[in-house]
């Protein structure tokens, strides 16, 4: 069965000459010589039969695609969604840059001062099982501590553990044990700096320090388990709720934290001495947590009151029935988000054998010691739940769901998902963004295209997206583990086309202008947003004139022409971004998901901006318009290799990058 359905161009001619008086790239031209290379041969043919083709360009930023590059033309230009999505991301970037080196760093710094004198004091005053469970909160603090580069005064014994861990730390090589705490496992491979924070070194101290705060699980004991980890737990949470000055500090880190990315999946100290207060029923005094009898009781009421939904840490399995997730205290938690909760239901031990009777393996096939099961999700999942068929269809043609419970799995995380309250789903940044997916599938293809082949131009702009989300939540993010015209001369007017999304374009002014609410009154970071989300409304409006068939003034191609501008310099009025290198480009990088059974890492990566010729229809006339759009990568890595931008950029200039995927190669010319 071919993949989708061909749309020829019925305007009496092909158009390789019906549209070659409207397209300047066609002649040779200094100023365009991409262009008229790209679009010879297989680039006439695409845009004959769907209406539209990409073409891969070496151009670094999307803005440079839509600059003089495009404008010294009279083509139309074509504003895809792909313009303001990729500047949602500068901004909620470069805004949580600034949050994090002007305010959260100090605090951070702060904090674990106080937390390591408080932990310093417990320690010194503790005496019989309490002692060690003290010096694991001292050992704890002073990790921290020295990944931020503070002050710690500390023995020769307990300064070999901490040294232990920060070697651990800084190999950064995968699963190891914690010593300091029993039965504990952590993957040091996460400490490797990326995401923005490779870019210096302030950015790099506290993604380490936050990491070990978010990640190092305080396991609250099912049946025989140590219980010194929870004990561990209760001192933290109790020091902190016992100093005043010490829990604001803590408040101001992780409320701003949680507006953007959403709120912790696992026990904070706060819910966790909440809890104690209402079991014990008695003043909390670190004594109290010394009876490991009712220690336990407490641990067994905990976990019938708080499930965690996402697995992520070591958790072995036979396969036969599903695990529960360990129950945890985190200092800091990393947060709940919505994909991560999909690729754990949707990989083992929730999905389980390959059932295929073919040697085929699929991008999702691992094999573990219970046999061939889905160990990697793929972006594709999420855009499945979220309602997009050509995503499911995708991964269907692919092997990709050919596994014992997927189908009832992926059918939970639809009815999951839809389900959604819109207080979830507005609850945060990351899940308003998440939700622009959803409604990005409303978006209209152009009259004259191939609608099931602009399906997979919007899929993969919807990924790009995507990615860019992960890459800037690679610390909060709790990551889950275990995948055309006539021969005519062109018009005087500069001419231009929006992509048709108007419920996208309404949806991101919100949410810009919640983050405009949530900056200061009257600051860069508040105008800046102001002025994003009068873009988008801008946008909006035009897309649904377009919608109605109405024909757009010539102020308002202007704007369309000029827009991509506007949008490239908003970023840059936030304040004081610290930037490097990297920053030039577009291409950038996040690992997602964890295998431990391969010790490999699924990559989500975006490159170079490919360049889209797409045909359109303004004021019933024939053109091909051009704009820029992702470009889109999914492979895995080993984990101990975990890229950063600045790797995956070198790799992109030597031309060692791997394939896009399969399914994007339709609407690619080579």
């Amino acid at each position: 069965m071919r993949l989708l359905m061909i749309a020829v161009v019925t305007l009496g001619l092909g158009f390789s000459t019906a549209f070659a008086g409207r397209l300047d790239g066609l002649e040779p031209a200094k100023t365009q010589p991409d262009i008229n290379y790209r679009l010879q041969g297989e680039g006439f043919s695409r845009v004959d039969e769907l209406g539209f083709v990409l073409c891969p360009t070496m151009q670094e930023e999307i803005y440079d695609l839509y600059g003089n590059y495009m404008r010294s033309s009279s083509t139309p230009m074509f504003i895809s969604a792909d313009l303001p999505y990729h500047t949602l991301h500068l901004m909620v970037d470069y805004t949580v840059r600034i949050m994090e080196l002007e305010q959260l760093l100090p605090k951070l710094e702060e904090l674990t001062e106080g937390m390591l004198a408080q932990a310093k004091l417990d320690y010194e005053e503790s005496e019989g099982d309490l002692k060690e469970a003290a010096r694991a909160e001292f050992i704890y603090f002073a990790v921290a501590a020295s990944l931020l580069e503070l002050d710690v005064e500390i023995s020769d014994e307990d300064a070999e553990i901490v040294e232990e861990e920060l070697k651990k730390i800084e190999e950064h090589e995968g699963l190891d044990d914690v010593k300091f705490l029993p039965e504990v496992k952590e993957d040091y491979s996460q400490y490797v700096p990326r995401g923005h924070y490779t870019r210096s070194e302030e950015f790099r101290r506290y993604f380490k320090a936050m990491m070990w705060f978010g990640r190092l699980p305080l396991h609250i004991p099912k049946e025989n388990k140590p219980v010194l980890p929870m004990q561990t737990a209760l001192l933290i949470s109790l020091n902190l709720a016992n100093n005043g000055e010490l829990n604001s500090l803590w408040k101001n880190i992780y409320e701003p934290t949680a507006f953007f990315f959403g709120y912790a999946d696992d026990l904070t100290p706060g819910q966790l001495i909440d809890a104690a207060d209402d079991f014990y029923k008695e003043k909390l005094e670190p004594d109290v947590f010394a009876d490991k009898a009712k220690l336990r009781d407490f641990a067994a009421e905990l976990r019938k009151d708080y499930k965690p939904m996402i697995l992520s840490e070591f958790a072995l399995s036979s396969g036969e029935e599903q695990i529960d997730i360990p129950l945890s205290m985190r200092f800091m938690p990393q947060r709940f988000i919505p994909d991560s909760y999909i690729f754990s239901q949707l990989t083992f031990d929730r999905v389980t054998e390959y059932t295929a009777e073919t040697n085929r393996k699929p991008f999702t096939w691992g094999m573990t010691l219970v046999g061939a099961v889905r160990v990697f999700p793929r972006g594709l999942d999420a855009m499945g739940v979220l309602g997009w068929d050509i995503a499911e269809s995708i991964l269907r043609k692919d092997g990709d769901t050919e596994y014992m419970g997927y189908d009832e799995q992926f059918e939970k995380m639809v009815k999951w998902y839809a389900g959604l309250p819109d207080t979830e789903r507005e609850s945060s940044i990351y899940f308003r963004w998440f939700e622009l997916f959803r409604l990005y599938r409303k978006a209209r293809a152009p009259k004259k295209v191939d609608e099931n082949a602009w399906e997979r131009k919007k899929l993969l702009t919807a990924l790009g997206s995507w990615t860019e989300l992960r890459h800037d939540a690679i610390l909060y993010a709790k990551q889950s583990y275990t995948a055309v015209g006539t021969a005519a001369p062109p018009p005087p007017l500069r001419l231009a086309y929006v992509e048709e999304a108007p419920e996208l374009y309404t949806a991101m002014a919100e949410c810009a202008r919640v983050i405009a609410g949530f900056a200061e009154e009257g600051g860069e970071i508040e105008g800046a947003y102001e002025r994003f989300a009068e873009i988008l409304d801008e946008l909006a409006a035009l897309s649904q004139k377009q919608l109605k068939g109405q024909t757009l003034s010539a102020e308002e191609h202007s704007f369309l022409w000029y827009v991509s501008s506007d949008l490239g310099s908003l970023p840059y009025k936030l304040g004081n971004v610290v930037l490097s290198d990297a920053d030039q480009r577009m291409a950038l990088i996040a690992d997602v998901h964890t295998d431990l059974n391969s010790g490999q890492v699924l990559e989500e990566a975006t490159g170079s901006p490919a360049q889209i010729f797409v045909l359109v229809e303004i004021e019933g006339k024939p053109y091909v318009a051009q704009g820029g759009t992702f470009t889109y990568y999914e492979f895995k890595q080993d984990m101990a290799d975990r890229l950063t931008d600045e790797a995956w950029q070198q790799m992109i200039l030597e031309g060692k990058v791997p394939e896009m995927p399969t399914w994007t190669e339709v609407i690619f010319a080579e």
